[in-house]
């Protein structure tokens, strides 16, 4: 990359990334544009290499290797568009899809690689651009990452999911589980139904107690508390409007706290259902490890003055603590806008975590 001119204000070079991260489509399983635009913008760089799988890209300083690695990770995808394809500025804020989920974090890594001085660093940041993160758990590119640059994944010390926390330290991750539980009856005539078994009906029930099981809080020190969930969120049953329905089949999703395993996870669900229903596991990812005392955590959290919370829903930490490494969530954009028609990002909050980082980067040191 090259570097700013004096007379273009980095605010405005974030602004112009995001504008273009945002006009250039991802929707999940689609980002090979957006792989092959972000690869052409980091070999631009004098002091890194890129790594490349599949459309999974990666970003390092080859003279900062041996030193603590921290990986510095988002997601190249977005949801499906809703007609916000295009990106829009007002003011501070840049709208479009993407815009908060996370493309002004991408934005940021951008414009930190082309300023950083590797000279200064005491530590060994690596950039990984990754694809899938909005889709199911198993087709992340992470774990192509894992599978073929292995050495990017090797003895890291920390890691930052540039996820949507309005630079807030989010800590920890909820896990995250989905059943499809089959209810099944026989199906009759409607004008007859006593010749059949509504499973609709059957399945009544089940759905008044999942909607029964109280919330159930986790508490982390006074600053954290995990609110763990288990809602149905999808039902489909009958074939027509004259027929009783034979099978009715229902989404089951289990936002489990940090201190259960995914094993654990399973175990609650299926006590849950018990024989009411048959029970299929469509995608289970674990919950993120709280690393609040990991000596990394500590310098980030002090670097953005204190402001930490509990991360409320999944992300890659984790992933990451399933492979040992301890993570966080922080990143500019704003949790309540990530997959709105309107979403938007702003200028300020990129500015500030750009500093955030080179803050954190530039006084972290080695603890081993």
């Amino acid at each position: 990359m090259t570097s700013p001119s004096p007379s273009v204000p980095r605010a405005d070079r974030r602004r112009a990334l995001l504008v273009e991260l945002i006009n250039i489509p991802t929707e999940s399983h689609h980002e090979h544009h957006l792989a092959n635009w972000t690869e052409t913008q980091l070999r631009q760089s004098p002091h890194g290499e890129v790594l490349r799988a599949g459309d999974e890209v990666v970003f390092r300083f080859p003279a900062l290797a041996g030193k603590p690695k921290i990986i510095f990770c988002g997601h190249l995808d977005t949801v499906p568009a809703n007609d916000n394809q295009t990106a829009r500025v007002e003011g501070d804020r840049v709208y479009g899809l993407g815009a908060t989920d996370l493309k002004a974090g991408l934005a940021v890594f951008l414009d930190l690689i082309e300023t950083l001085d590797p000279a200064t660093l005491h530590v060994d940041p690596v950039f990984l651009f990754y694809t899938c993160e909005e889709v199911a758990y198993q087709e992340s590119g992470l774990l192509v990452v894992e599978r073929e640059l292995p050495e990017v994944l090797q003895d890291t010390r920390f890691a930052i999911c540039v996820e949507p926390t309005d630079n807030a330290i989010e800590l920890g991750c909820l896990g995250n589980l989905h059943a499809e539980v089959t209810v099944r009856g026989k199906a009759a005539h409607s004008a007859r139904p006593w010749f059949g078994e509504n499973a609709i009906h059957a399945a009544a029930p089940l759905i008044e107690r999942i909607a029964a099981v109280p919330e159930r809080s986790v508490d982390y020190g006074e600053q954290l508390r995990y609110r763990e969930v288990i809602s149905v969120t999808t039902i489909t049953g009958g074939d027509a409007r004259n027929v009783i329905p034979d099978t009715l089949r229902m989404n089951v999703n289990f936002r489990f706290a940090p201190d259960r395993s995914r094993e654990d996870a399973v175990t609650v669900v299926r006590e849950l259902i018990g024989d009411a229903g048959a029970i299929e596991i469509t995608d289970l990812s674990p919950a993120g490890r709280v690393a609040s005392e990991h000596p990394f955590c500590r310098a980030l959290v002090a670097a953005a003055g204190g402001a930490v919370r509990a991360k409320q829903a999944w992300t890659d930490v984790g992933r990451f603590s399933e492979w040992g490494i301890d993570a966080v969530s922080c990143g500019p954009g704003i949790p309540a806008q990530a997959h709105q028609k309107e979403e938007y990002a702003t200028i300020g909050a990129m500015t500030r975590s750009a500093v955030l980082f080179e803050r954190f980067l530039q006084e972290v040191r080695d603890v081993s």
